[in-house]
């Protein structure tokens, strides 16, 4: 990408919650908070220092099968960049003192989703209850009682089974010489040795049936926060992949979506709403109203539903699908200046040999009509809801 000026590398690893045991329950998210920890070849300090005066800036995320770091700089010192990726991808000389530091960060980080609405709604009850009963039922984040009695021992273990080259992607994207970037990686990633490692196989299949919403009460929250999980299709789901954002777009992406009018602006129910498209590891919906008077809950609910069936009974009128269009080329556009989400979805590639680009995302948005936008309305927006939330006692 000449027209950059910087470049963005994302080191993925096919490792997530869903390879934790009750004994190692967060292992993988611990294990992401300790990769720009001092290691054998620069302490801490050190590390902050090269990276701050390099221009590096870092990142991680954990995912439910993946774990994905990033290191993101000026074309000039991203050979730099590599080699502290590579040393934090190789490290297994934790220093103990850092790491009871950092397990005490990441119990901050579960306490603090669980103490937000959004965040312990969809995290910590919508989520576990969409995939109860398949191995990626486990919570990213991990327990508490766990992190706080998972050992060193079983911390290096744990990392030097799961980092090894079979299950690694490493995706580049910005303003640099091919060659220049292949022949360091060679030189670091490319000299790690080959493992041997068999994945086991894990029932990730959602199968979507109708459950009683799940609910929690709490005494310290005075409103109800309600979100609710649609399962828009089976994984990978080719050119229907497109029309679901355009449609999750339509519903509860923007200040004109059909969420925010209908709840917000015409009726005054919860104060924030929006949907959210998650591609992976399972495609679904989520559909998040925040802030609602109990008294209105059923309301909130038969609005949601009401914006559902319009849509599967009639589909988008012909004006509304130009202004969404518009929208989404714009959400669109935002993303392609974004180096962390093209590397996110080259590693996805890569990784899980995904279909759907976000290269060729805007050509899919501008071909989609009326008649594939109902089709698919009736295929997936049909599905059973599940919700879960936290209301007043």
């Amino acid at each position: 990408m000449p027209e950059k000026k910087k470049i963005g590398m994302m080191v993925a690893v096919g490792v997530g919650s869903i390879h934790e045991t009750a004994k190692t329950d967060g292992a993988a998210h611990f294990t992401e908070h300790m990769l720009f920890k001092s290691n054998q070849h620069r302490n801490s300090s050190q590390l902050l220092q090269d990276m701050e005066w390099n221009g590096i800036q870092p990142g991680a995320f954990t995912d439910r099968d993946c774990t994905a770091f990033r290191v993101t700089s000026p074309s000039q010192t991203f050979t730099n960049a590599i080699q502290i990726a590579h040393e934090a991808y190789l490290n297994l000389d934790y220093v103990r003192e850092e790491m009871e530091t950092e397990r005490e960060v990441v119990n901050t980080e579960i306490k603090r989703c669980a103490e937000s609405p959004g965040g312990h709604v969809i995290h910590n009850l919508l989520m576990p209850y969409y995939f109860k009963g398949t191995d990626l039922e486990r919570n990213v984040f991990g327990r508490v009682n766990a992190i706080s009695n998972i050992t060193y021992e079983e911390m290096v273990s744990f990392k030097a089974e799961h980092y090894i080259p079979q299950k690694t992607v490493i995706s580049i994207a910005g303003e640099f010489n091919q060659d220049d970037i292949l022949d360091k990686i060679e030189k670091t990633f490319g000299q790690l040795p080959p493992s041997i490692y068999t994945e086991a196989k894990y029932n990730t299949k959602v199968v979507a049936v109708a459950k009683e919403p799940l609910y929690e009460v709490r005494k310290s929250v005075g409103q109800v926060y309600m979100a609710q999980i649609l399962k828009a299709a089976d994984r990978f789901c080719g050119e229907e992949y497109y029309a679901l954002r355009f449609l999750e777009t339509a519903i509860g992406r923007t200040m004109y979506c059909r969420m925010f009018k209908e709840l917000r602006e015409r009726r005054g129910i919860g104060y924030d709403s929006c949907s959210m498209y998650q591609a992976h590891p399972e495609n679904c919906i989520i559909f998040w109203v925040g802030g609602i008077d109990p008294k209105r809950l059923l309301e909130a609910r038969d609005v949601l539903d009401q914006i559902l069936d319009d849509i599967v009974k009639n589909g988008l009128p012909r004006e509304e699908i130009e202004g969404v269009r518009n929208k989404a080329l714009s959400l669109l556009h935002d993303r392609l200046e974004n180096l962390d989400e093209i590397t996110i979805d080259l590693f996805r590639k890569g990784m899980y040999d995904f279909p759907c680009s976000i290269i060729g995302e805007e050509e899919s948005y501008k071909s989609i009509n009326a008649e594939t936008l109902i089709k698919v309305a009736n295929k997936y927006l049909t599905q059973p809801r599940i919700e879960a939330g936290i209301k007043p006692e």
